[in-house]
């Protein structure tokens, strides 16, 4: 083995996160045995960040795990995705590194076993606890009875939220024989109180480790999340029993109950609030005592006209979610204006895409309208892309409303990229060439695909671009920068005479020669390059 520099523990603890959420148990399984096996040959930390081992399978395999961002580990085995070569890696880091690989596994591993071999998992509960109930009775009670046995899980998590997981299975396995809808809300509960305790174990790290944290916290919960998700999308309240109902009401508590509004959160819970609700809005009655809660919460805010001392971003930001699922889109918008833009733009986002999507273009204005007025002084939310692309299409659908290029050239220089692309898939080639000419592109910075591709399609857009790096170049006035002219000018001297413009040309060129008749050093560069003879 090779002498080799040890990650720091954020880092490493950060790995075997995304390692425990990417890569399969079974494949967790045959790589641990290959580490056992003495499969792995070497073992190098570089740069402090990434771990490069060989290991010996059908060939020698080179592997390389990334901490900085697992989803860049690559192995030169066949395999296209996470492999055995890379566990093995791992399991033989530890081991070098002074450290327990059977341990690490047996903690990776530990989650699944729980189910499989009824082992009790290894949380103390208080004295004299049960375990979560039996029976699909007395919803109201559930998350409260999760908290009496696992409550106090998540001061485990100084590191890692793998103590969770073993939390989650062992609450989804005291459903698991229920009827399958109550078991889908039961799930539900539990991944709600589970991210909770995540956000309590995020909230006590200190402030120089929580980048660290966060990767590591993020990507360990994700899937629990989308599972989350998952399961909101299958409800469908017109069918629901009244146990079911009882549950519902339970979740809606849940958030209700939790601060929604709190800074330096793991998750976006607005976005897991929203999902429940994109599924209940059609219910009038549930509908209706939600906005009652909400206009509650809103009245009792500090009054003032200031959005960044109000009370708070949610409730306005639920209560606007409702309108627009109502189609009182100007009542949604006037809602979110109470709010500070970049806490709530993302779901503007969400229903200017909606409105796009059903081509309701008068509705898509006030969306569009309001992003716009929001990102001319917060250009650096996260709603900016999107807002782009959402122009980008409108434009292409309703091509004779000109607001939609007239937002997009509005950010310039910012949306440069965006409205040079868009110009070119409207084939407005025009447009395009000012555009280039305005921010002093030339030719020889572009793609040449896209170069040979405007040869063929629209030459005449290419002709100005190429005068005006001509002219940039003479105007060095040194040899390089003549040579550079002429350069140009040779492949301008192709364009034009491939678009048979070869009068064109020469009446170009005698007007180089005409207007810098006193420059000899670019006069013997045109006669070398036979521009002239």
């Amino acid at each position: 083995m090779s002498t080799f520099f040890q990650l720091d523990e954020h880092r490493l603890q950060a790995l075997e996160s995304a390692i425990a959420s990417s890569i399969p148990l079974e494949v967790l399984e045959r790589g641990f045995d290959y580490y056992r096996r003495e499969k792995v040959l070497s073992i190098q930390v570089m740069e402090g960040s990434s771990i490069y081992g060989a290991v010996k399978g059908t060939v020698i395999y080179a592997v390389t795990l990334d901490t900085d961002d697992f989803g860049f580990s690559t192995c030169t085995c066949p395999n296209t995705g996470y492999c055995k070569h890379m566990a093995a890696v791992f399991y033989a880091y530890y081991a070098y590194a002074g450290r327990s690989a059977d341990e690490i596994h047996n903690r990776m591993l530990y989650g699944s076993e729980l189910l499989e071999a009824g082992r009790s998992q290894p949380v103390k509960a208080e004295p004299g606890a049960n375990q979560a109930p039996e029976t699909e009775s007395d919803p109201k009670q559930w998350i409260e009875e999760m908290d009496r046995v696992h409550g106090e899980v998540w001061r485990q998590c100084r590191h890692s939220l793998h103590p969770l997981q073993a939390v989650l299975l062992n609450i989804k396995a005291v459903s698991k024989s229920w009827d399958d809808r109550l078991r889908r809300l039961h799930w539900m509960h539990g991944i709600l109180y589970v991210l909770e305790q995540a956000e309590r174990a995020y909230s006590i790290t200190d402030t120089y480790s929580r980048y660290y944290y966060e990767m590591a916290f993020a990507r360990m919960t994700e899937p629990w999340m989308n599972q989350y998700l998952e399961l909101t999308a299958e409800l469908k309240p017109a069918e629901m029993t009244a146990p079911e109902r009882s549950a519902v009401s339970r979740l809606i508590e849940f958030f209700h109950e939790r601060e929604m509004d709190r800074e330096h959160q793991l998750h976006r819970w607005e976005s897991l609030y929203f999902a429940l609700w994109g599924q209940l809005v059609h219910d009038e009655a549930w509908t209706r005592a939600e906005e009652d809660w909400l206009k509650s919460k809103l009245d009792s805010s500090p009054s003032t006209q200031d959005p960044a001392v109000m009370g708070g971003f949610f409730a306005p930001m639920a209560l606007a979610f409702l309108a627009f699922a109502d189609d009182r889109d100007a009542d949604a918008i006037e809602l979110l204006g109470k709010t500070v833009f970049n806490r709530t733009a993302l779901l503007a986002c969400d229903c200017a895409l909606q409105r796009l999507e059903e081509r309701n273009y008068a509705k898509l204005e006030g969306w569009i309208g309001y992003l716009h007025s929001g990102l001319v002084t917060q250009r650096k939310s996260k709603a900016f892309g999107p807002f782009l692309s959402m122009c980008r299409l409108a434009d292409m659908q309703q091509q004779d409303n000109p607001k939609w290029q007239q937002y997009l050239v509005s950010f310039l220089p910012h949306s440069y990229s965006a409205l040079s692309e868009h110009w070119l898939d409207r084939k407005q080639y025009a447009q395009w060439a000012d555009l280039q000419l305005l921010f002093g592109i030339e030719p020889d910075e572009m793609d040449v695909q896209l170069i040979r591709e405007m040869s063929k399609l629209a030459p005449d857009a290419l002709y100005p671009l190429y005068h005006q790096a001509i002219d940039g170049a003479i105007r060095s006035r040194n040899r390089q920068g003549y040579r550079q002219a002429v350069k140009l000018m040779k492949k301008l001297e192709k364009l034009y005479k491939a678009d048979k413009q070869a009068d064109k040309w020469n009446r170009y060129v005698d007007g180089i020669v005409r207007k810098h008749g006193r420059l000899r050093a670019l006069q013997e560069e045109l006669w070398r390059g036979k521009i002239i003879t």
